[in-house]
Order: C-alpha cells, then sequence, then structure tokens
C-alpha cells in the first residue's frame, strides 16, 4: 500500500512541473520595445510582418538560454534553435530577407529561473523617436505558475498524509472497538453472573 502511495505521489509531482508553462502575447502597436519576465517551458508569441510568431523558452542557464523559434508559425510549423547569452542581442531575421526585424536580449536571469528578456521590434523603432519601454504583463492563465506548483503541492502533500495516517488511523479504532466489545461482553457476563449469585 506505501508502495502505491510512494508511486501515485512522484506520478503527481512530475506531473505538476510539466504542465506549468504559460504562454504570453506581446503587442507592438503601441510600443516597439517590450519587457517580460517568463521561466523555462514558457512561450512568448507575437504579430509582425503580417503573421504570428513564437519564441519557446526550452533550457535556462545562470547566464544562457536556450529556445526555439517559430517563424511565421501560421503558416508552418518549423522551429529553429538558438541560445541567448547575458549582454548579447540575438537579432532576428523572420522574413529571410537580409534585414533584422526583431531584437531579443536576455538582461537577466534569477536564481529561481525567472529570465528577464527584452523584444524590439526593430523596424518600428527605426521610424519613431525613442520611447519608454512596455512591460508584457502576466501570461493568459489567470494563476501564476508558482501559484499552480503550490496548489498541486499542496493537494498532493494532502492525498499523501491522508493515505499515510488512514492506515494507522483505522488499524488503532479497528484495536480499540475490539477492546471495547471485548470488555463490554466481560461486563455484561460477569453481571449476569453477579444477577446469578444474588437470587
Amino acid at each position: 500500500m506505501n508502495r502505491i502511495a510512494l508511486g501515485l505521489f512522484l506520478f503527481l509531482f512530475s506531473f505538476s512541473f510539466a504542465s506549468a508553462s504559460e504562454s504570453y502575447d506581446v503587442d507592438f502597436s503601441e510600443v516597439s520595445t517590450q519587457a517580460i519576465f517568463v521561466y523555462d517551458g514558457d512561450e512568448i508569441r507575437f504579430s509582425l510582418l503580417g503573421g504570428d510568431h513564437v519564441i519557446i523558452i526550452e533550457d535556462v542557464g545562470s547566464s544562457s538560454i536556450k529556445v526555439d523559434i517559430g517563424p511565421f508559425v501560421d503558416r508552418q510549423n518549423i522551429l529553429t534553435p538558438g541560445l541567448i547569452g547575458l549582454d548579447y542581442i540575438m537579432k532576428l531575421d523572420l522574413d529571410k530577407d537580409g534585414v533584422t526585424d526583431l531584437n531579443v536580449a536576455l538582461y537577466a536571469v534569477s536564481a529561481e529561473g525567472e529570465v528577464h528578456l527584452v523584444l524590439q521590434d526593430v523596424r518600428a523603432a527605426d521610424q519613431g523617436a525613442p520611447e519608454d519601454v512596455g512591460l508584457v504583463e502576466g501570461g493568459n492563465s489567470g494563476i501564476s505558475k508558482i501559484g499552480v506548483l503550490i496548489i498541486v503541492g499542496a493537494l498532493i502533500l494532502v492525498l499523501v498524509l491522508f493515505l499515510v495516517f488512514r492506515n494507522g488511523f483505522w488499524s488503532d479504532t479497528e484495536k480499540k472497538t475490539e477492546e471495547h466489545v471485548h470488555h463490554s461482553s466481560e461486563k455484561t457476563d460477569s453481571s449476569e453472573e453477579l444477577k446469578e449469585e444474588a437470587s
């Protein structure tokens, strides 16, 4: 029984990490430079040059991240791997015309694995005056990744505690019930004997 509970715990625990990624939509229509905070497994979606594109965070290191870049995902399903390091600007030519369309810079990586990226629509930035940097707010899901992990972890902990203490509680209750029934039957037998002796 304990092996089954442990196996179930490990399965649910590993599942909670696999399903915790988020998707962020970046809009360059008003501000050409956007800051975004993401984690391993998250994806960044944006529209440029009349198409939809995606950047997927694959592996987060202390000073670099591995990404998969999907230009024009509405027309093709090809992902290209890339590496972005601190103090390095990745220049993306999404339509392969020899002109940089998007700059992606890794600003920082926190100890918790939070990645701070800055994305810049180069064509819009070249046309206008200098502007403020926009901040992309949370992902599309209403609950943050850490919130989901905390909830799933708490549920798993409650399940394991329930399974562990259920066996111990029921076996103690059964023993106490048996002792109570046995003790009650002894009292009944002795009271009957006292009644017989009194008569």
